[in-house]
């Protein structure tokens, strides 16, 4: 796919309507003109040129009941006679008009969601990078961009009706959406061109930091909505971290703030290892060395079953197989939440993946550790509600926020582009 010069950005009156379009649901003109402090006759205009490129609907007026603000009953005029009003207008955004893409692109695990400009998702689509895809920068690419292809036919849409994309990888990403070199070139391989690649093929693409987009898709939708100063923690496979202070993002001169590599030179951590490995890694070496009885249910775990979710599930602080272990994670959590609460001093850290849900007891003890170790008031030690989702949750989120700075221009292109086939 080509993606079409864009023409001049639309008038500010027609970027302000949208703004307020974009999240209003069902509206009428004067919710518009109310929320921009633009003119009747402005907004008015601005919502005809929106509705000739298809990216806002006008809706049925229906008749309301007598007396009804904006309805089509009798009101009073002036001089205390009764008059027949004109139904108001009523408005939505087009959400059909364009698709969006998150993607969480994990080094053994790629998730993809499908959505309409509402958010409202279309398709989801999971895929395991094994083999030769996860050993070649090359070969990861393609399958990321192979794995888009396959949640938009899932979705039953076509790759020229995609507006933006938002992917999240495990690596450092600058403003550009570009990683920094690595010692041993783990984060370029991570992020393998990956912001230029998707320029080429989409109208508006954001490469970022997984841990960035959790942080986004809290700050959006989840636990952090209301803060201005919070860390997202990834607590599941490895960990990882974004750092939201002052109503932002911080990045840092490479995009490493909220990088946890440090972690290893923290006593009681020692490496950035996620709780779930480290659950799943606790209970391998006590099975090999018989510490867990027949008669226990981590034995009776298949093979495949044997994960963090479902050990952690089973697991409790008074049973003396499990309780040294959910011990130890909640005294590393406690760690961890106490090193990032000296470094930010956040009002609340969220600790995001699919783990999280299982961290009950082990939240316990690291709220009580991180209390213990402050010297200023104690963060919030809160749990996502987003779960396994939530990278590409957030890169949904980000690309939402990227197609409403380019879709009017992205929208006339395209009908510019119709039309002149048409024509030929």
């Amino acid at each position: 796919m080509s993606v079409t010069e864009a023409p001049a950005k639309p008038p500010a009156s027609t970027r302000a309507v949208l703004d307020f379009a974009w999240d209003a649901g069902k509206f009428r003109a004067d919710d518009a003109i109310a929320a921009t402090g633009l003119t009747r006759s402005t907004v008015l205009a601005a919502l005809d040129s929106l509705i000739d490129i298809g990216l806002v609907e006008e809706l049925p007026s229906g008749r309301q009941a007598p007396g009804a603000r904006g309805g089509m009953g009798l009101s009073t005029g002036s001089h205390g006679g009764s008059r027949l009003g004109r139904p108001a207008r009523r408005f939505q955004l087009r959400a059909e008009a364009g698709v969006v893409i998150g993607v969480d692109a994990g080094w053994a695990h790629l998730t993809i969601i499908a959505a309409d400009l509402s958010g409202h998702q279309l398709a989801r689509e999971e895929v395991d990078v094994t083999g030769a895809d996860r050993e070649s920068p090359d070969r990861r690419r393609d399958l990321i961009l192979t794995a888009i292809d396959g949640v938009l036919a899932a979705a039953g849409k076509a790759v020229d009706e995609v507006v933006s994309v938002g992917l999240g990888v495990p690596a450092p990403v600058n403003g550009q959406g570009v990683s920094p070199p690595h010692p041993l070139h783990f984060w370029e391989h991570m992020n393998p061109g990956l912001q230029a690649t998707l320029d080429e093929l989409f109208p508006a693409a954001r490469v970022e930091n997984d841990a960035a987009l959790a942080t986004i898709a809290e700050g959006a939708a989840g636990a952090a909505r209301g803060y201005q100063h919070f860390v997202a923690v990834l607590v599941g496979r490895r960990l990882g971290a974004a750092v939201f202070l002052e109503g932002q993002i911080v990045r840092g001169a490479h995009g490493a703030v909220g990088e946890l590599g440090g972690l290893s030179l923290v006593s009681g951590i020692g490496n950035t290892t996620g709780l779930g490995t480290r659950a799943e890694e606790w209970a391998a070496t006590a099975l090999a060395e018989g510490r867990i009885p027949a008669d226990h249910p981590w034995a009776e775990l298949g093979a495949d079953e044997f994960t963090a979710e479902n050990l952690l599930a089973s697991a409790r602080l008074d049973d003396p197989v499990t309780g040294p272990l959910l011990t130890e994670l909640g005294l590393t959590l406690g760690r961890i939440c106490s090193v990032l609460a000296h470094f930010y001093d956040p009002e609340a850290i969220v600790l995001c993946g699919a783990v999280t849900g299982a961290l009950t007891e082990v939240l316990r003890i690291a709220r009580w550790y991180a209390a213990q170790e402050a010297q200023v008031p104690a963060p919030a030690i809160l749990v996502s509600q987003l779960g396994g989702d939530v990278v590409a949750i957030g890169g949904l989120s980000a690309a939402r926020d990227a197609a409403r700075q380019i879709v009017v221009p992205t929208l006339l292109a395209r009908q510019q582009q119709e039309a002149r086939a048409s024509g030929e």
